[in-house]
């Protein structure tokens, strides 16, 4: 055996013992046996209501990427606060930029360089929302990597069809931390799925708990209110309190008391909760990249109209060509490919939306996953992983922008005007 296959054989044996110390360990043994699971977090496509019926205003719910979106555009402010400090004052070619500065005008001017080159004259007009669009998302988008976004919030009852996990405290009233569960049993990590049984104890049990969602349904009376009523222990009987199971693991499942509500006594489980985050990624949302998606196509065509004049629209509906179809019938084809880009238009916001969408809800799902496979260190590479990927999905909504401006602004010349422009030669 030579001298490199014995020095593989090492590093592979150490990358090993890394792995199972960093990684296995932690998520499977210690944290378990120091009374802290790591349960699979709820992964949900619309933002969750943290307020329902905000200044008492029915329908209008505060969610969690909204309140995403608010802490991106103060953080936006604050950038273009600091560059606008940095720069106040100073002549543009006495400038020096420098740290924060300096990265802000590296990626501005690379960007502007590429709008040069596509839009010409035009850069002007298209440039300030591309790079509007760019630093949005690159915000938005490395905002979801700080720790406790996507993690710290309030707890509240895990919905029907949602999995819920217990929780263990002082008492029934002031919860703390998640229950821990089987070391190695990744069917109990992954919680116990509630039944509308289960909610409806768990509301009952603890009203304190129950869903901002269910709260605002019932204000607006979309739901039935909850008919509150008292259910006292039996004689003799006891408050509930976790019990072990043969593998010595404190379950979920464990945590129920029959006793304290009527919904809890027919088998339901009252003690199952979920997390729901304060901040969650904006472009999880498909709310959020489809108003940007249809912000930059309706922009598209007011570059096209400032451009063009209203020739432009013969790009959709070619009426010259139509005209022309007695002299030359193959313009009947340059009517319908007219048509088709009506089509190709509109899927422009089908695919602007769901590329950011699907890209940014991925990352968030697998750094879940990885968590909750592995923990430890394991997930911070796909942290960078993530940070990359955020970038590159900015540049991409960015760059994208700046194309469809560039073919917006460009002519697009009827059969007449190219047979016109031939004789004139």
């Amino acid at each position: 055996m030579s001298a490199t296959v014995r020095r593989g054989f090492i590093y592979f044996g150490i990358l090993v013992l890394v792995v199972a110390f960093g990684c296995i360990g932690p998520a499977f043994f210690w944290l378990p046996q120091a009374r802290v699971g790591v349960p699979l977090p709820v992964i949900t496509l619309p933002g969750e209501v943290l307020q329902g019926n905000i200044f008492g205003i029915k329908g209008a719910d505060l969610t969690n990427t909204f309140t995403s979106m608010i802490l991106v555009d103060v953080l936006m402010l604050l950038i273009g606060i600091f560059v606008w400090r940095a720069t106040n004052g100073i002549a543009p070619d006495k400038f020096v930029p420098r740290g924060f500065t300096n990265f802000i005008e590296l990626i501005t001017e690379f960007l502007y360089n590429q709008a040069k080159t596509l839009l010409g004259p035009h850069t002007s007009k298209a440039f300030p929302l591309a790079m509007t669009v760019f630093m949005m998302l690159l915000v938005a988008n490395w905002v979801k990597l700080i720790p406790g976004v996507e993690s710290i919030g309030i707890i509240s009852c895990a919905e029907p069809k949602q999995p819920g996990f217990g929780i263990w405290g002082n008492d029934d009233s002031t919860p703390g931390i998640f229950l821990n569960v089987n070391q190695l049993d990744l069917s109990g990590r992954g919680g116990i799925k509630a039944t509308e049984e289960d909610t409806h104890a768990c509301e009952e049990k603890h009203p304190e708990f129950t869903p901002p969602i269910v709260i605002a349904k019932r204000e607006r009376g979309e739901l039935p209110a909850v008919e509150e009523h008292e259910a006292a222990p039996a004689e003799g009987e006891h408050e509930a309190t976790p019990e072990a199971t043969e593998t010595g693991a404190i379950t979920p499942a464990t945590f129920v008391d029959a006793t304290t509500s009527a919904k809890a006594a027919e088998g339901a489980n009252p003690d199952l909760f979920v997390v729901i985050p304060y901040f969650r990624a904006l472009a999880t949302d498909l709310n959020f990249p489809l108003a940007l998606a249809i912000v930059v196509v309706l922009m598209v065509q007011v570059w096209g109209m400032q451009a063009l004049g209203g020739a432009y629209w013969f790009k959709f509906i070619n009426i010259p060509a139509l005209g022309n179809v007695a002299k030359k019938p193959l313009g009947l084809i340059d009517f319908i490919v007219g048509l088709v880009e009506i089509i190709s238009e509109i899927s422009r916001i089908v695919s602007l939306s769901f590329r950011l969408f699907g890209n940014i809800f991925a990352g968030g799902v697998l750094l879940i996953v990885m968590t909750f496979l592995v923990a430890g260190f394991l997930p911070s590479v796909f942290y960078f992983l993530e940070i990359f990927v955020g970038a590159i999905q900015a540049y991409v909504f960015a760059t994208l922008t700046i194309i469809y401006a560039s073919q917006a602004v460009v002519g697009h010349h009827s059969d007449d005007e190219h047979d016109e422009h031939g004789e004139h030669h």
